[in-house]
């Protein structure tokens, strides 16, 4: 504690004696925007009942292909992630409290309810920020997280109730269709400290296990409702440099299952409206609705999802400066002694974000180095494109990268100016800079991955995690390419979760 927050408890004791006048409380009860729900919330309404009535039959087939890339991506981030910092802690916490061994965990021997599976299997995707994000929704490209949520809540429960391929695609594809739509019709204000990855995906999540559990379109609005009022997550750990914006995402998964199961009962029921209520989804978490028509525009017609597959284990807002960094570099990479500085120009709101923080020690270095532009840069200018490997401790403690860390100054680029520049000035009087439009050259709107690329990516994983042979790995390509056909997803979901076993466990 230190000398000011001592200073405020001390003044905040004195006088609570018997005899003595309580300090005033700065306490407000006045209900601006309270009110009921509406009587008949129409999208709120359309989008259960959407739900609720909507076969795998009535998608179409260029957006089976599209989820099935984002759930190879996704089980690949898995394979790669088993070894990420607390996942193990994580595992182990969760069957030591009693789980319901229901649905397989991806790279462990625990089977847990479909809710903590769901919960570990979205954190374990997510272990190196590598998975898929950021949807495009008519025409606009709006950065999520949504993925590790949606995909690993309808793996748990297609695995817990031996579900098909078709039925774990239909809820997938609705889910993620739901939560781009959100995300599009909202105001969002990132100042408000709520995590994204988490407020956009509950209400999601629940919809995605009231479709794998059958429930009709009251129950299903109810599992949305509940969903709204076990929203959780900010972005605090991020600035203090520990890993729990891993979790929340997993949370949101666990509760939106719970969510679908408590409405299943028809005892509880929730809020009228979980999307537009005064204190509804919108109206708590966002800054608005301010397009409520993209919430129904073309429902069960148009189907949106992510769709920048990452090329870097790294957080999306560092790749471009990193990619502007290896530009300056050119095919070359540079010692600390060869350098005399490094100047980065950028957004000058960037310098206001965590992302500009210096880098210094965290209780979890690999979230501090995964969300630090300076961290991303060094590691450019010194080893080239940033990998896995690079996260680990001997990585990040490098005498090298923290004698590169110094050389580097953050700037404001020039007043309304969105590009970025690097700038490497060598010992010898040369100089190297390079410009960047802000857009990594994979996002979405410039060079996507194709399909080849998603694979490609799915075989890195494996390689990097050295549990999954490649006759396997190929196995669970050709299996999720297929995926419509597979009859039996608890099957597929504990081949998955054995191949990515240490190989004395997978005997």
């Amino acid at each position: 504690m230190n000398s000011s927050d001592r200073s405020k408890l001390e003044n905040r004791n004195k006088g609570q004696g018997a005899n003595s006048q309580s300090s005033k409380v700065d306490f407000k009860y006045k209900e601006d925007r309270g009110g009921a729900s509406a009587d008949n919330p129409a999208e709120t309404a359309a989008i259960a009942n959407h739900v609720a009535r909507r076969r795998f039959e009535d998608i179409p087939g260029e957006d089976v292909a599209k989820a099935k890339l984002r759930v190879l991506d996704l089980v690949g981030c898995a394979i790669g992630g088993v070894n990420g910092e607390g996942n193990d802690a994580l595992v182990r916490s969760l069957d030591l409290a009693g789980s319901a061994p229901r649905a397989s965990v991806i790279g462990f021997g625990a089977r847990l309810s479909s809710g903590d599976a769901a919960l570990a299997n979205a954190v374990i995707s997510r272990s190196y920020d590598f998975e898929v994000m950021t949807v495009v929704v008519d025409g606009a490209v709006i950065g999520s997280h949504n993925s590790p949520t949606t995909c690993m809540t309808a793996l748990a429960l297609a695995d817990e109730h031996a579900l098909s391929g078709r039925d774990f695609l239909a809820a997938l594809i609705i889910g993620d269709d739901i939560a781009a739509r959100t995300l599009a019709a909202s105001g969002l204000d990132l100042g408000a400290g709520w995590d994204a990855s988490s407020i956009f995906t509950a209400v999601p999540a629940a919809a995605i296990a009231a479709k794998l559990m059958r429930l009709d379109a009251r129950q299903t609005r109810d599992a949305m409702g509940h969903a709204v009022d076990m929203i959780s997550g900010t972005t605090q750990s991020v600035w203090d440099g520990v890993q729990s914006w891993k979790l929340v995402g997993g949370l949101a998964a666990k509760n939106g299952i719970f969510a679908a199961q408590l409405a299943s009962t028809g005892a509880w029921p929730a809020m009228g409206d979980a999307l537009l209520a005064p204190y509804g989804f919108f109206g708590q978490f966002t800054t608005g609705c301010i397009n409520p028509s993209i919430l129904t525009k073309g429902l069960g017609e148009t189907y949106y999802g992510e769709e920048y597959f990452k090329p870097y284990p790294s957080c999306a807002a560092t790749q471009a400066i990193h990619e502007c960094a290896l530009d300056a570099c050119g095919e070359k990479q540079f010692a600390p002694d060869e350098i005399e500085a490094i100047s980065v120009r950028m957004p000058a709101f960037i310098l206001g974000t965590a992302l500009a923080l210096p880098f210094a020690p965290a209780r979890d270095d690999h979230t501090r180095a995964n969300f630090s532009i300076r961290y991303q840069i060094a590691s450019a200018v010194l080893r080239g494109p940033i990998k896995q490997e690079h996260y680990s401790e001997s990585a990040i403690h490098s005498p090298d990268v923290a004698a590169m860390l110094q050389k580097i100054e953050l700037l404001p680029a020039a007043e309304e100016s969105k590009e970025l520049e690097v700038t490497i000035r060598l010992n010898t009087g040369q100089k190297n800079s390079a410009m960047h439009s802000g857009v990594p050259w994979r996002h979405p709107s410039r060079s996507p991955f194709t399909a080849n690329d998603v694979q490609d990516k799915f075989h890195q994983q494996a390689a990097f995690t050295g549990r999954t042979p490649k006759t396997t790995a190929q196995e669970i390509v050709e299996r999720i390419m297929a995926l419509e056909e597979e009859k039996d997803m608890s099957a597929f979901a504990e081949f998955v979760a054995r191949s990515a076993l240490p190989p004395q466990a997978a005997k």
